[in-house]
């Protein structure tokens, strides 16, 4: 393997290599005099990018070495399949000397050559007295070693400040280098030894999208309140600010800060390929101008406190594209994940995006108080079945802890459908939400392939209930796959279908106002018997008709409609309100005929009968 050797210059006029630095031995950093200036070059005490880690080629792909049992990240200047020194240490000993010297700015030079950065295999200890900063995404790379098992920076709160500063610089979290447990590399996916069949949280601890676990699993960036003891209780607030940071390949999350109380900002950060969920946030998070790209599972995830997005994007969430790495072959699963999955209120959004996810864009769980401008745009993945986002027909994974045997591919019983997962869902008792959703499909671009939502919106008919939710729909790719604003009906986790009635219960108990009119104006179709229908509104029954329901089915063609005034044809059914009273009135539009409405009337007893008025 050739390496290039360009030279550069440091500060203090050490020779670094762009592909090479001369293979050194790690050393604890030397003693940091204090600087008037309070800024230390990291290279000014000997401490220089060790680790490379190179790739092989087979094909048109590209690979680590650790898919033929040789060490991911390895030394710079050494011996191919040399494994990298770690220098967890020696930075750390360097960033404890800069708060004891009453903290400052430790820089962290590096290589243009993003494969060369620093090798780590213990976390790197944020301190609230010194901020940590790189020269940008493409010089400065912190990478993850083998079997660290760990996340790459923590946060370590300080005696009179918990304030925390990380920024300009690459994480790499070497994913596929991590062995929590013994990775199986002769299955279709990588599974991970002692899996069984349940695969059950208490057998393996380790899943990288589950929260709750953090402590078994590596993120770029963890702050919670004791990294060394996963039942610490919360003790003060901490405040964190990291800018311009790019995260790829973690095991777990670019950054997970929903086990911290306090005020973080993330500002112009990117994930990319993360094995769990993008970004897990809580308690006062701020994102602006942050991009999460093909994460495992969810794009951004929100579990505690209150969050605010603004110019924030997740796309090809769920879509699992680097399974050659460990064996797997070209684009193989695909899961149920969501671009923003929200489970606590008080959120809000400017220009937030979600784009082609396996499930849905935003999945809005049981959350109150949510402001914010939506877009989601050609979602739906996983149920999606046109050959244009699913070439090779392969089946999903459903987005559970409990079932999903990891990176298995197994699918889901029973099979998504375009109802389940619509570009905005609002489940369990979502209530004063305000939001303005803009819902398209996506043109084919290339040589595709492109998913796109059938739907616009998802309300649960139970407890979702006073959101107030402007949506404009539109088709950009041929007119023939946009079925509807909002869901006919809903797929409960269980697979039982929620009737159609009960989801016009959820239209009126929520404004809902779909490309300029309100959607409890939209016709809706008629129930087979029509004396359930208990929602205002216009509906439109086609098929026979049988007032006392005994016509046998198979003696009627098309469907056949109880308690209906006519004998069949088109009819047009109007259903309004007054002092508790329903009124529906109901006319045949196909029949010259029939030169009459018929009426009827409900009272504290049940329907009354139908009565012929005359249409002159």
């Amino acid at each position: 393997m050739t390496l290039d050797r360009r030279t550069l210059i440091n500060a203090s006029g050490l020779a670094l290599v762009a592909g090479v630095v001369a293979a050194q031995p790690a050393a604890a950093a030397t003693t940091v005099m204090k600087s008037a200036k309070r800024t230390y070059y990291a290279s000014d005490f000997g401490i220089l990018p060790r680790a490379i880690m190179p790739k092989i080629t087979d094909g048109n792909k590209k690979y680590s070495r650790g898919k033929i049992g040789k060490p991911n990240v390895q030394a710079v200047g050494a011996a191919i399949d040399t494994a990298a020194v770690d220098q967890s240490d020696e930075i750390n000993a360097f960033l404890s000397q800069i708060a004891n010297l009453g903290g400052g700015v430790a820089i962290f030079e590096g290589s243009i050559d993003q494969l060369v950065g620093y090798g780590v295999k213990k976390p790197i200890i944020m301190l609230p007295e010194v901020a940590i900063w790189g020269l940008g995404w493409n010089k400065t790379t912190f990478m993850l070693l083998d079997g660290a098992n760990c996340s790459v920076f923590v946060n370590k709160p300080g005696p009179g400040s918990n304030y925390h500063v990380l920024r300009d610089l690459r994480i790499n979290g070497n994913r596929w280098g991590q062995d929590f447990g013994v990775l199986d590399y002769t299955a279709p996916g990588a599974t991970i030894a002692g899996a069984d069949a349940a695969f059950t949280i208490d057998k393996i601890p380790k899943h990288p999208a589950n929260p709750d676990n953090w402590q078994y699993n590596s993120h770029g960036i963890l702050m919670v309140p004791d990294y060394t003891n996963p039942s610490a209780p919360i003790n003060g607030d901490t405040y964190a600010h990291f800018e311009n940071i790019i995260v790829v390949q973690p095991y777990g999350s670019a950054a997970m800060t929903s086990k911290n109380g306090g005020e973080v900002r993330f500002r112009n950060i990117v994930s990319e390929g993360a094995g769990g969920n993008g970004i897990q946030v809580g308690y006062d998070t701020f994102l602006s101008d942050v991009t999460v790209a093909v994460p495992e599972y969810h794009g951004f995830m929100q579990r505690n406190g209150s969050a605010r997005f603004t110019n924030t994007k997740a796309f090809w969430c769920g879509q699992v594209f680097e399974r050659w790495q460990v064996g797997g072959g070209d684009l193989t699963t695909r899961r149920a994940s969501a671009g923003y999955n929200i489970a606590a209120k008080n959120c809000q959004f400017s220009s937030s995006e979600a784009q082609n996810c396996g499930g849905e864009g935003f999945l809005i769980d049981g959350s109150e108080s949510i402001v914010g401008q939506l877009s989601a745009i050609a979602n739906n993945m996983l149920a999606d079945t046109d050959a244009r986002s699913n070439p090779l027909n392969h089946p999903g994974i459903p987005d559970s802890y409990v079932s999903d045997v990891v990176w298995t591919n197994r699918g889901t019983t029973p099979a998504p459908t375009p109802e389940s997962y619509p570009g905005v869902r609002l489940r369990g008792k979502s209530k004063y939400n305000n939001l303005m959703v803009i819902s398209r499909t996506q043109e084919l671009q290339g040589a595709g392939p492109l998913g796109q939502q059938a739907y616009a919106i998802g309300l649960d008919p139970a407890g979702t209930v006073k959101n107030n939710i402007s949506v404009v729909h539109s088709d950009g790719y041929d007119g023939l796959r946009v079925k509807d604003i909002i869901t006919p009906m809903l797929i409960a986790l269980t697979g039982a279908v929620v009737q159609a009635k009960d989801l016009h219960a959820s239209i009126v108990n929520n404004w809902i106002v779909a490309d300029g009119r309100p959607l409890s104006d939209a016709v809706r179709q008629a129930p087979l018997d029509l004396h359930t229908i208990d929602i205002p509104g216009t509906y439109i029954a086609m098929g026979a008709g049988d007032m006392l329901g005994q016509v046998p089915q198979d003696q009627v063609p098309g469907p056949k409609y109880k308690n209906h005034p006519f004998a069949g044809g088109m009819v047009r059914v109007i259903c309004t309100e007054y002092n508790g009273h329903l009124v529906m009135e109901a006319t045949r539009l196909d029949d010259a005929g029939a030169p009459y409405t018929n009426i009827k009337f409900s009272t504290e007893a049940n329907w009354q009968g139908w009565v012929q008025r005359s249409r002159a």
